[in-house]
């Protein structure tokens, strides 16, 4: 039986510092977000709970909690709902997806990789994690027992900067209508219609013979498309706003090319992610000689071919603790967060040194060590903080008394001892 999540949040919340990254300092322009998202974690902040640290700096951990009247309204699912941050959009807003750990056995491997995708009655939710508004999607209604891969938000906007006009919820999948119809597809939500739908994939690639993609990553929003990582293989791209998603495989470097591989932990060592304008891949290997390697590098858009940008040797290990991939860095490709134990290390890997570390909370280590949970880039554009989702007809948001009262110091727990 899964730990469940109202003792796990309990856990967290206790102890820590937190402070609304809107007030007292200017806002970071990212952070880092934990995958793991909780029900009431948070609270009121006391008056004596202050960080010390300069929000402009290179950011540390962040963790969500969310209103759980918000989530459950009924309390039906209280101790057994299971957060997922699924990833978040150019524009700042993330997708959260509360799955009931009740109606299958699900180790804690696979509540951390959601690699079998959503079930039927998870609750997906679209975030603005400054504002706190929350929009709750309604049910996709599909009767499948397993439904294809994670869901993933794309936005799209008509200037070339300022809040976006529109969103896509989606997620690719088979068809759930006309029986033994298995044509793949992409089942969607569309903030102008208000409605779930499925278009068929469009276009063809190679693949080995009775390989599949398994999906171990967060869903990246990056040029118009949405990409779904294998970090064994590559990564699958598709526009969900267009009636006719044309799917388009990205593979890795070829000597990045493993046999296909459920293992959650892979991802631990194998990021993708978007910066400077570019989709990126950074891998590293850890040797025998307590050295590591780590290899970055750049996807050209138009043959959806990657090109090496960096690869150096690192000697930050002191023990036997490999050395992971935390994040990408946004907006400096050079930049690369990486954790060895207990400890998070901004590497440039132009200049091939260390610029920046800090120590993770005990908090947020252990729930690493327990739970695989991954750290998900997330952009905090100076708008954000008045902007709203937007609007679509069928779906619930909090009110905006809720959404001045859920600010980021209850909803975005800032996590850091630096």
């Amino acid at each position: 039986m899964p730990l469940p999540l109202r003792r796990l949040a309990g856990a967290v919340a206790g102890p820590l510092l937190r402070r609304s990254l809107c007030t007292a300092a200017p806002r970071p322009p990212w952070a880092m977000v934990s995958s793991q998202a909780a029900l009431d974690a948070s609270g009121p902040p006391s008056r004596g709970a202050r960080t010390v640290v300069d929000l402009d700096t290179t950011p540390c951990v962040s963790h969500l909690s969310v209103p759980a009247r918000l989530v459950d309204p009924h309390g039906d699912g209280m101790g057994f709902l299971v957060g997922i941050v699924r990833g978040a959009s150019r524009d700042g807003l993330l997708l959260l997806d509360f799955v009931d750990a009740r109606h299958r056995p699900m180790s804690l491997h696979e509540l951390a990789a959601a690699r079998d995708g959503v079930e039927p009655d998870s609750k997906l939710f679209v975030c603005n994690p400054i504002s706190g508004q929350l929009v709750r999607l309604p049910s996709p209604g599909m009767d499948v027992p397993k439904m294809g891969t994670s869901f993933g938000l794309l936005t799209q906007s008509r200037g070339s900067d300022g809040p976006p006009d529109r969103y896509a919820v989606a997620q690719l999948s088979k068809s759930s209508r006309g029986g033994g119809d298995c044509r793949r597809v992409v089942r969607r939500f569309l903030s102008e219609t208000g409605e779930w739908d499925e278009r068929p994939l469009v276009g063809a690639f190679e693949m080995d013979p009775g390989r599949r993609m398994l999906i171990n990553h967060e869903v990246l929003a990056f040029g118009d498309r949405l990409w779904w990582v294998d970090v064994a293989w590559g990564a699958l791209s598709v526009d969900p706003f267009s009636d006719r998603p044309v799917r388009r495989l990205a593979e890795l470097p070829s000597w990045s090319v493993l046999p296909a591989s459920d293992s959650p932990t892979l991802s631990k060592y194998r990021r993708m992610g978007v910066s400077d304008g570019k989709l990126r891949y950074v891998q590293v290997s850890n040797r025998d000689d307590m050295s590591s390697m780590v290899a970055s590098f750049s996807l050209d858009d138009e043959t959806y071919t990657w090109a090496q940008d960096h690869i150096i040797k690192i000697t930050v290990r002191r023990d036997r603790c490999l050395v992971e991939i935390a994040a990408i860095d946004p907006f400096q490709a050079n930049l690369v967060y990486i954790q060895h134990g207990g400890t998070v290390i901004a590497m440039d890997l132009a200049k091939r040194k260390e610029i920046w570390r800090s120590s993770l909370p005990n908090e947020i280590f252990f729930e690493k060590l327990l739970r695989s949970s991954s750290l998900v880039p997330c952009v905090l554009p100076t708008w954000l903080a008045t902007s709203h989702i937007p609007p679509s007809p069928g779906t619930l948001s909090s009110n905006k008394a809720d959404c001045k009262r859920k600010t980021l110091a209850d909803m975005l727990v800032r996590v850091d001892k630096c």
